[in-house]
Protein backbone atom coordinates (compact mmCIF):
# COMPACT_ATOMS: atom_id res chain seq x y z
CA UNK A 1 0.00 0.00 0.00
CA UNK A 2 1.17 2.93 -1.21
CA UNK A 3 2.23 5.19 2.44
CA UNK A 4 1.35 8.60 1.22
CA UNK A 5 -2.41 7.58 -0.09
CA UNK A 6 -4.96 9.36 1.98
CA UNK A 7 -7.91 7.48 4.12
CA UNK A 8 -10.29 8.67 1.85
CA UNK A 9 -8.53 7.34 -1.26
CA UNK A 10 -8.52 3.85 0.38
CA UNK A 11 -11.72 3.81 1.36
CA UNK A 12 -13.31 5.24 -2.18
CA UNK A 13 -10.76 2.47 -3.94
CA UNK A 14 -12.38 -0.72 -1.50
CA UNK A 15 -16.39 1.13 -2.81
CA UNK A 16 -14.84 0.11 -6.50
CA UNK A 17 -13.77 -2.95 -5.69
CA UNK A 18 -16.57 -4.09 -4.06
CA UNK A 19 -19.28 -2.60 -6.53
CA UNK A 20 -17.16 -4.57 -9.42
CA UNK A 21 -17.57 -7.28 -7.07
CA UNK A 22 -21.43 -6.71 -6.70
CA UNK A 23 -21.94 -6.41 -10.32
CA UNK A 24 -20.11 -9.38 -11.66
CA UNK A 25 -22.37 -11.59 -8.95
CA UNK A 26 -25.50 -9.77 -10.49
CA UNK A 27 -24.72 -10.43 -14.08
CA UNK A 28 -23.75 -14.04 -13.19
CA UNK A 29 -26.63 -14.71 -11.20
CA UNK A 30 -28.61 -14.09 -14.53
CA UNK A 31 -26.66 -16.24 -16.42
CA UNK A 32 -27.01 -19.11 -13.79
CA UNK A 33 -30.57 -18.12 -13.84
CA UNK A 34 -30.93 -18.90 -17.77
CA UNK A 35 -28.87 -21.86 -17.65
CA UNK A 36 -31.09 -23.34 -14.70
CA UNK A 37 -34.34 -22.10 -16.84
CA UNK A 38 -32.51 -23.77 -20.08
CA UNK A 39 -31.79 -27.19 -18.21
CA UNK A 40 -35.48 -27.10 -16.79
CA UNK A 41 -37.17 -26.90 -20.52
CA UNK A 42 -34.90 -29.62 -21.99
CA UNK A 43 -35.64 -31.69 -18.67
CA UNK A 44 -39.31 -31.04 -19.77
CA UNK A 45 -39.03 -31.89 -22.93
CA UNK A 46 -37.06 -34.90 -22.50
CA UNK A 47 -39.71 -36.42 -20.07
CA UNK A 48 -43.00 -35.18 -22.31
CA UNK A 49 -42.29 -35.21 -25.56
CA UNK A 50 -38.86 -37.34 -26.28
CA UNK A 51 -39.23 -40.23 -24.11
CA UNK A 52 -43.04 -40.23 -24.17
CA UNK A 53 -42.63 -40.53 -28.01
CA UNK A 54 -40.87 -43.06 -28.10
CA UNK A 55 -42.63 -45.24 -25.26
CA UNK A 56 -40.30 -45.11 -22.35
CA UNK A 57 -41.49 -44.03 -19.32
CA UNK A 58 -38.97 -43.72 -16.03
CA UNK A 59 -40.05 -44.90 -12.81
CA UNK A 60 -42.84 -46.99 -14.27
CA UNK A 61 -44.26 -50.14 -13.53
CA UNK A 62 -44.56 -52.54 -15.86
CA UNK A 63 -46.18 -55.45 -16.68
CA UNK A 64 -46.61 -58.12 -19.62
CA UNK A 65 -50.16 -57.76 -21.10
CA UNK A 66 -52.30 -60.54 -19.67
CA UNK A 67 -55.77 -61.95 -21.06
CA UNK A 68 -57.54 -61.69 -17.54
CA UNK A 69 -61.01 -61.97 -18.35
CA UNK A 70 -62.81 -64.16 -22.11
CA UNK A 71 -66.31 -63.89 -22.49
CA UNK A 72 -68.27 -67.01 -22.67
CA UNK A 73 -69.39 -68.42 -26.03
CA UNK A 74 -72.86 -68.39 -26.44
CA UNK A 75 -74.56 -72.18 -26.12
CA UNK A 76 -76.34 -72.96 -29.76
CA UNK A 77 -80.06 -73.26 -28.88
CA UNK A 78 -81.18 -77.11 -29.57
CA UNK A 79 -83.95 -77.88 -32.00
CA UNK A 80 -87.18 -79.43 -30.18
CA UNK A 81 -87.21 -83.30 -30.75
CA UNK A 82 -89.48 -84.65 -33.68
CA UNK A 83 -91.90 -86.66 -32.03
CA UNK A 84 -93.80 -88.03 -35.05
CA UNK A 85 -97.55 -89.50 -35.68
CA UNK A 86 -98.57 -90.90 -32.07
CA UNK A 87 -100.44 -93.78 -31.62
CA UNK A 88 -103.25 -94.07 -32.59
CA UNK A 89 -103.18 -91.37 -34.91
CA UNK A 90 -103.30 -91.29 -38.34
CA UNK A 91 -100.06 -90.66 -40.54
CA UNK A 92 -101.20 -87.68 -42.04
CA UNK A 93 -98.74 -85.47 -43.68
CA UNK A 94 -97.02 -82.56 -40.93
CA UNK A 95 -96.75 -79.41 -42.38
CA UNK A 96 -93.66 -77.77 -42.43
CA UNK A 97 -92.61 -76.24 -38.98
CA UNK A 98 -92.04 -72.63 -38.39
CA UNK A 99 -88.10 -72.43 -38.36
CA UNK A 100 -87.12 -71.39 -34.59
CA UNK A 101 -85.72 -68.27 -34.22
CA UNK A 102 -81.89 -67.87 -33.16
CA UNK A 103 -81.42 -65.86 -30.83
CA UNK A 104 -77.34 -64.14 -31.09
CA UNK A 105 -75.45 -64.15 -27.88
CA UNK A 106 -76.33 -64.03 -24.46
CA UNK A 107 -78.84 -61.02 -24.58
CA UNK A 108 -80.56 -61.93 -27.91
CA UNK A 109 -83.18 -62.95 -26.52
CA UNK A 110 -83.93 -60.87 -24.06
CA UNK A 111 -84.06 -57.49 -26.49
CA UNK A 112 -85.12 -59.81 -29.24
CA UNK A 113 -87.48 -56.88 -30.04
CA UNK A 114 -84.18 -54.83 -30.75
CA UNK A 115 -82.36 -57.35 -33.35
CA UNK A 116 -83.39 -58.68 -36.75
CA UNK A 117 -83.29 -62.18 -36.83
CA UNK A 118 -80.83 -61.81 -39.22
CA UNK A 119 -81.15 -58.67 -41.86
CA UNK A 120 -79.29 -55.89 -41.55
CA UNK A 121 -81.88 -52.58 -41.27
CA UNK A 122 -80.12 -49.62 -41.65
CA UNK A 123 -81.47 -45.32 -41.88
CA UNK A 124 -79.66 -42.38 -41.42
CA UNK A 125 -79.03 -42.55 -37.83
CA UNK A 126 -79.91 -46.13 -37.09
CA UNK A 127 -78.64 -49.69 -37.08
CA UNK A 128 -79.98 -52.97 -36.22
CA UNK A 129 -79.10 -56.95 -36.79
CA UNK A 130 -79.35 -59.75 -35.08
CA UNK A 131 -75.90 -58.74 -32.85
CA UNK A 132 -76.54 -54.64 -32.10
CA UNK A 133 -79.03 -51.64 -32.19
CA UNK A 134 -77.85 -49.03 -32.57
CA UNK A 135 -79.35 -45.15 -32.81
CA UNK A 136 -77.77 -41.83 -32.49
CA UNK A 137 -79.59 -38.95 -31.75
CA UNK A 138 -78.60 -34.84 -31.76
CA UNK A 139 -80.42 -32.74 -29.40
CA UNK A 140 -80.96 -29.42 -29.49
CA UNK A 141 -80.91 -27.30 -26.28
CA UNK A 142 -80.81 -23.70 -25.22
CA UNK A 143 -76.95 -22.60 -25.43
CA UNK A 144 -76.14 -27.26 -25.54
CA UNK A 145 -76.26 -29.94 -28.32
CA UNK A 146 -75.11 -32.85 -27.44
CA UNK A 147 -75.21 -36.43 -29.19
CA UNK A 148 -76.56 -39.64 -27.59
CA UNK A 149 -76.31 -43.39 -29.18
CA UNK A 150 -78.41 -45.66 -27.57
CA UNK A 151 -77.01 -49.24 -27.39
CA UNK A 152 -78.15 -52.80 -27.59
CA UNK A 153 -75.67 -55.66 -27.76
CA UNK A 154 -76.45 -59.50 -27.64
CA UNK A 155 -73.15 -60.20 -26.45
CA UNK A 156 -70.34 -57.72 -25.11
CA UNK A 157 -67.91 -58.74 -27.74
CA UNK A 158 -69.82 -55.69 -29.65
CA UNK A 159 -69.10 -53.25 -27.16
CA UNK A 160 -65.18 -52.68 -27.25
CA UNK A 161 -61.99 -50.35 -27.24
CA UNK A 162 -59.31 -49.85 -29.38
CA UNK A 163 -55.78 -47.77 -29.17
CA UNK A 164 -54.57 -45.50 -32.39
CA UNK A 165 -51.90 -47.75 -33.30
CA UNK A 166 -53.99 -51.00 -32.76
CA UNK A 167 -52.14 -52.78 -29.80
CA UNK A 168 -53.94 -51.67 -27.00
CA UNK A 169 -50.92 -50.80 -24.86
CA UNK A 170 -50.85 -47.11 -25.95
CA UNK A 171 -47.74 -46.81 -27.46
CA UNK A 172 -47.47 -43.69 -29.06
CA UNK A 173 -44.72 -44.93 -31.49
CA UNK A 174 -47.58 -45.65 -33.25
CA UNK A 175 -48.74 -42.55 -33.38
CA UNK A 176 -51.68 -40.52 -32.44
CA UNK A 177 -54.72 -40.75 -35.18
CA UNK A 178 -58.44 -39.02 -35.27
CA UNK A 179 -61.34 -40.51 -33.97
CA UNK A 180 -62.61 -41.31 -37.49
CA UNK A 181 -59.59 -42.95 -38.41
CA UNK A 182 -59.50 -45.55 -35.27
CA UNK A 183 -63.34 -45.67 -35.99
CA UNK A 184 -62.54 -47.05 -39.63
CA UNK A 185 -60.18 -49.35 -38.85
CA UNK A 186 -62.13 -51.41 -36.66
CA UNK A 187 -65.64 -50.99 -38.40
CA UNK A 188 -66.97 -48.88 -35.41
CA UNK A 189 -70.85 -48.08 -36.03
CA UNK A 190 -70.58 -45.33 -33.29
CA UNK A 191 -67.45 -44.50 -31.01
CA UNK A 192 -66.15 -41.92 -28.73
CA UNK A 193 -63.30 -40.64 -27.84
CA UNK A 194 -62.26 -42.95 -24.43
CA UNK A 195 -59.68 -42.32 -21.37
CA UNK A 196 -56.53 -41.49 -22.98
CA UNK A 197 -54.93 -43.84 -20.72
CA UNK A 198 -51.21 -43.22 -22.02
CA UNK A 199 -51.47 -39.49 -20.62
CA UNK A 200 -50.64 -40.44 -17.25
CA UNK A 201 -48.70 -43.06 -15.48
CA UNK A 202 -51.13 -44.32 -12.79
CA UNK A 203 -54.44 -46.29 -12.74
CA UNK A 204 -56.23 -49.67 -13.34
CA UNK A 205 -56.01 -50.29 -17.57
CA UNK A 206 -58.32 -53.67 -18.91
CA UNK A 207 -58.53 -53.53 -22.50
CA UNK A 208 -61.35 -56.39 -23.97
CA UNK A 209 -60.35 -58.28 -21.05
CA UNK A 210 -56.57 -57.94 -21.30
CA UNK A 211 -54.57 -56.07 -18.85
CA UNK A 212 -52.10 -53.82 -19.21
CA UNK A 213 -51.65 -51.47 -15.97
CA UNK A 214 -52.74 -52.31 -12.07
CA UNK A 215 -51.81 -49.25 -10.59
CA UNK A 216 -54.25 -46.88 -8.39
CA UNK A 217 -55.87 -43.90 -10.24
CA UNK A 218 -58.87 -41.79 -8.59
CA UNK A 219 -62.56 -42.49 -9.93
CA UNK A 220 -62.27 -45.74 -12.07
CA UNK A 221 -64.89 -47.75 -14.32
CA UNK A 222 -65.55 -51.26 -14.76
CA UNK A 223 -67.46 -52.85 -17.39
CA UNK A 224 -67.14 -57.17 -15.85
CA UNK A 225 -67.59 -60.09 -18.65
CA UNK A 226 -71.20 -60.47 -17.35
CA UNK A 227 -72.16 -56.97 -18.69
CA UNK A 228 -72.39 -54.98 -15.76
CA UNK A 229 -70.69 -51.69 -15.13
CA UNK A 230 -69.92 -49.90 -11.75
CA UNK A 231 -67.98 -46.90 -11.03
CA UNK A 232 -65.45 -46.64 -8.13
CA UNK A 233 -63.40 -44.16 -6.42
CA UNK A 234 -60.02 -44.67 -5.25
CA UNK A 235 -60.88 -45.78 -1.74
CA UNK A 236 -62.61 -48.15 -2.81
CA UNK A 237 -60.83 -49.94 -5.31
CA UNK A 238 -59.54 -53.11 -4.50
CA UNK A 239 -57.72 -54.08 -8.14
CA UNK A 240 -56.89 -57.69 -6.86
CA UNK A 241 -60.63 -58.81 -6.57
CA UNK A 242 -61.63 -56.71 -9.60
CA UNK A 243 -59.11 -58.70 -11.52
CA UNK A 244 -60.25 -61.68 -10.62
CA UNK A 245 -63.60 -60.91 -11.09
CA UNK A 246 -63.21 -60.85 -14.65
CA UNK A 247 -63.28 -56.99 -16.07
CA UNK A 248 -63.81 -56.63 -19.97
CA UNK A 249 -63.01 -52.88 -19.70
CA UNK A 250 -61.17 -50.74 -16.89
CA UNK A 251 -61.11 -46.84 -17.92
CA UNK A 252 -58.60 -44.61 -15.48
CA UNK A 253 -60.34 -41.03 -16.25
CA UNK A 254 -63.44 -40.06 -14.17
CA UNK A 255 -65.33 -39.18 -12.16
CA UNK A 256 -68.06 -40.71 -11.85
CA UNK A 257 -71.25 -38.69 -11.86
CA UNK A 258 -73.90 -41.15 -10.51
CA UNK A 259 -74.03 -42.46 -7.04
CA UNK A 260 -75.06 -46.04 -6.13
CA UNK A 261 -79.21 -45.08 -6.48
CA UNK A 262 -78.14 -43.56 -10.29
CA UNK A 263 -78.56 -40.11 -8.88
CA UNK A 264 -76.21 -37.02 -9.89
CA UNK A 265 -73.26 -36.55 -7.94
CA UNK A 266 -71.91 -33.03 -7.14
CA UNK A 267 -68.71 -31.86 -7.71
CA UNK A 268 -66.38 -29.24 -5.79
CA UNK A 269 -62.64 -28.06 -7.78
CA UNK A 270 -61.28 -28.81 -4.48
CA UNK A 271 -61.90 -32.70 -5.71
CA UNK A 272 -58.91 -33.52 -7.54
CA UNK A 273 -60.50 -35.83 -9.65
CA UNK A 274 -62.31 -32.89 -10.41
CA UNK A 275 -60.40 -30.44 -10.10
CA UNK A 276 -59.74 -28.11 -13.56
CA UNK A 277 -62.11 -29.87 -15.54
CA UNK A 278 -65.42 -28.80 -13.72
CA UNK A 279 -66.33 -25.91 -15.70
CA UNK A 280 -67.80 -26.16 -19.04
CA UNK A 281 -66.76 -28.13 -21.45
CA UNK A 282 -67.15 -30.18 -24.75
CA UNK A 283 -67.57 -33.58 -23.21
CA UNK A 284 -67.64 -37.58 -23.51
CA UNK A 285 -68.53 -40.33 -21.27
CA UNK A 286 -70.57 -43.62 -21.31
CA UNK A 287 -73.66 -44.54 -19.68
CA UNK A 288 -75.35 -47.60 -18.28
CA UNK A 289 -78.52 -49.12 -17.77
CA UNK A 290 -78.78 -52.65 -17.35
CA UNK A 291 -76.26 -55.74 -18.90
CA UNK A 292 -76.51 -55.31 -22.65
CA UNK A 293 -77.79 -52.18 -23.04
CA UNK A 294 -75.18 -48.59 -22.28
CA UNK A 295 -75.41 -45.56 -24.62
CA UNK A 296 -72.25 -43.23 -25.53
CA UNK A 297 -72.48 -39.14 -24.99
CA UNK A 298 -70.53 -36.58 -26.59
CA UNK A 299 -71.31 -32.73 -25.46
CA UNK A 300 -70.31 -30.38 -27.97
CA UNK A 301 -68.39 -26.93 -26.02
CA UNK A 302 -66.92 -23.92 -26.60
CA UNK A 303 -63.58 -24.10 -27.59
CA UNK A 304 -61.09 -21.24 -28.81
CA UNK A 305 -63.26 -18.41 -28.09
CA UNK A 306 -65.69 -19.27 -31.10
CA UNK A 307 -69.25 -20.68 -29.36
CA UNK A 308 -70.91 -22.88 -31.38
CA UNK A 309 -74.55 -22.77 -30.22
CA UNK A 310 -73.31 -25.03 -27.04
CA UNK A 311 -71.58 -24.17 -23.73
CA UNK A 312 -70.68 -27.31 -22.78
CA UNK A 313 -71.52 -28.96 -19.16
CA UNK A 314 -69.71 -28.39 -15.78
CA UNK A 315 -69.36 -31.74 -14.36
CA UNK A 316 -73.05 -31.60 -12.28
CA UNK A 317 -74.49 -30.80 -15.14
CA UNK A 318 -73.13 -33.94 -16.70
CA UNK A 319 -74.73 -36.29 -14.00
CA UNK A 320 -78.45 -34.20 -14.26
CA UNK A 321 -77.98 -35.15 -17.75
CA UNK A 322 -77.09 -38.81 -17.50
CA UNK A 323 -80.11 -39.15 -14.55
CA UNK A 324 -82.34 -37.43 -16.59
CA UNK A 325 -81.67 -40.41 -19.14
CA UNK A 326 -82.48 -42.87 -16.82
CA UNK A 327 -78.76 -44.05 -16.58
CA UNK A 328 -77.99 -46.35 -13.07
CA UNK A 329 -74.03 -45.74 -13.53
CA UNK A 330 -72.08 -43.09 -15.63
CA UNK A 331 -68.73 -42.26 -16.40
CA UNK A 332 -66.53 -39.14 -17.73
CA UNK A 333 -63.98 -39.68 -20.03
CA UNK A 334 -61.61 -36.93 -21.49
CA UNK A 335 -63.13 -34.16 -23.15
CA UNK A 336 -61.87 -30.38 -24.40
CA UNK A 337 -60.34 -30.49 -27.60
CA UNK A 338 -60.03 -34.81 -27.46
CA UNK A 339 -63.92 -35.32 -27.52
CA UNK A 340 -65.29 -36.56 -30.38
CA UNK A 341 -68.26 -38.77 -31.82
CA UNK A 342 -68.59 -40.58 -34.83
CA UNK A 343 -71.46 -42.36 -36.74
CA UNK A 344 -70.50 -44.99 -39.26
CA UNK A 345 -66.72 -43.98 -39.35
CA UNK A 346 -67.37 -40.10 -39.88
CA UNK A 347 -66.84 -37.66 -37.09
CA UNK A 348 -70.11 -35.60 -36.65
CA UNK A 349 -69.43 -33.67 -34.07
CA UNK A 350 -67.48 -30.08 -34.17
CA UNK A 351 -63.82 -31.03 -34.94
CA UNK A 352 -61.28 -29.55 -32.26
CA UNK A 353 -58.00 -30.36 -34.07
CA UNK A 354 -56.99 -32.86 -31.59
CA UNK A 355 -55.75 -36.79 -32.63
CA UNK A 356 -56.20 -39.17 -29.52
CA UNK A 357 -55.19 -42.50 -28.34
CA UNK A 358 -58.40 -44.35 -28.07
CA UNK A 359 -61.91 -44.86 -28.53
CA UNK A 360 -65.21 -46.57 -26.84
CA UNK A 361 -67.39 -47.95 -29.56
CA UNK A 362 -69.71 -50.34 -30.67
CA UNK A 363 -69.49 -52.78 -33.84
CA UNK A 364 -71.23 -55.64 -35.82
CA UNK A 365 -67.75 -56.94 -36.84
CA UNK A 366 -65.44 -57.21 -34.15
CA UNK A 367 -62.17 -57.77 -34.56
CA UNK A 368 -60.70 -60.11 -32.10
CA UNK A 369 -57.69 -59.61 -31.46
CA UNK A 370 -57.43 -55.15 -31.31
CA UNK A 371 -56.30 -53.75 -28.26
Amino acid sequence: MNQNETRSEIQNRNRAKRKKKKNMSVGAMIVLDLLAIGVGLCVFALFHHVLDWYGIRLGEKKIEPVVISTLEPTPEPSAPPDEGPQEGEEGEPTPEPTPARVYSGVWGEKFADKFTEGEVIQTENSYRSENVSVTIERVEEPGLIYYVADIYVSDLKYLRTASANGTGDGDFSGGLATCAAISQRVNALASICGDHYYGRREGLVVRNGVLYRDTHFEDICVIYSDGRMETLTDDKVDIEAIKAAGPWQVWSFGPGLLDGEGHAKTFADRQSNALGIRPKNPRCAIGYYEPGHYCLVEIEGNRAGCFIGSWGLDLDEMGVLFEKLGCKSAYNFDGGRSAAVCWMGEQICVNYGRTISDIVYVTDDPVESEG
